[in-house]
Order: structure tokens, then C-alpha cells, then sequence
């Protein structure tokens, strides 16, 4: 069900890093264009080592990012240890990419199956911030929160809402 990704990434998708910085986006953009490219055990291990140099210099969103699309290439390594792609990475990894159309496809179709999962709630929320769509995002955030109400300590950390983190229709979270 894992869609090719396209190897462009949006410059907005690779965070702003602590300590290493740059070295670290440049290895997260060669281990996404090995897994957009098939090669999975070399993404594997691109990957394992920038999640260890993430976690060394403190970069906890590029370690996040790294372990998203770890999981989908060792899921194509060793496809017989994961029957199905876990629609939540997919969904992160589209949202990493910027490829924000697709990943509200995966949230929707991930939703019919488990609606009442607070976590694609909260995706679904990410990929409308990311297209600036502030009601929708408000509307889906809120729905999260009442399934999951642990998720308002993503919501605070996640930068895709800083544009719009200030807007009154996001008060329900103010003191949460």
C-alpha cells in the first residue's frame, strides 16, 4: 500500500537542527532519496546511524523523522516481520515530505477503519495546518484531543502549527 515518495524534499520538511545542523538534514535527505530509489537495506542503515547522531545531538525532531522512515524501509527489508505498512508512518512520512493532498488521502482512508484513533485525528489536523487551512486543522485537533487528550503535548512541540498555533479557534487548548 506504500505509494512511491517522491525525492524532492521541501526545504520547509528538514527542521531547523541543534548542534550539527546541516550534517544532519544532508544525511536525512541522502536516506530519503535511498528509500524513494528502492534501495532499503542501504536506507536502513543511513537511517540507523543519523537516529543515533540525532539522539547525540539532541536533535529529537530529526531523530522522529529518521525513525519514521526507518520503519517503512525495514518494513520492505524484512516484509515478513510486518504483514502491513502502519498507515500512521505512511501518513508522517507524507507529512515530513510535504506531500500534504496524499497524506490527507491515507488519514481518510485510515479513518474509515478506526475512527475513533485520536492519533489520525491529529494527523489529519497536521496536513490541514500545513495547507494553512486553520477551522479544519481547529475542528480535527479538537476531535484528537477529546479521543486522545495526551496528544496536547504533541500539539505544543509540532512546528507545522506555528503559523496558525495563535489563532483564537485553537483557545480549547489554552491551559491544557
Amino acid at each position: 500500500m506504500a505509494t512511491k515518495a517522491k525525492t524532492e524534499l521541501d526545504p520547509k520538511s528538514i527542521p531547523a537542527s541543534t548542534g550539527q545542523g546541516a550534517p544532519l538534514a544532508e544525511s536525512f535527505s541522502q536516506a530519503v532519496k535511498l528509500v524513494d530509489s528502492g534501495k532499503y537495506a542501504d536506507a536502513v542503515k543511513k537511517l540507523e546511524s543519523l537516529m543515533q547522531e540525532a539522539q547525540a545531538a539532541g536533535d529529537w525532531p530529526m531523530k522522529r523523522r529518521a525513525q519514521v522512515y526507518l520503519a517503512l524501509a525495514d518494513s520492505k527489508v524484512h516484509p515478513h516481520q510486518v504483514a502491513v505498512t502502519d498507515p500512521v508512518s505512511e501518513i508522517q512520512a507524507c507529512l515530513n515530505r510535504r506531500a500534504t493532498a496524499e497524506a490527507l488521502d491515507l488519514v481518510e482512508k485510515a479513518l474509515k477503519a478506526a475512527p475513533s484513533k485520536g492519533t489520525l485525528h491529529y494527523l489529519r489536523a497536521v496536513a490541514f495546518a500545513q495547507n494553512d487551512n486553520v477551522e479544519a486543522s481547529a475542528e480535527c485537533l479538537k476531535k484528537a484531543l477529546e479521543l486522545n487528550g495526551d496528544l496536547v503535548f504533541q500539539w505544543h512541540m509540532e512546528p507545522d502549527f506555528n503559523p496558525i498555533r495563535k489563532s483564537p479557534l485553537f483557545g480549547f487548548t489554552e491551559g491544557r
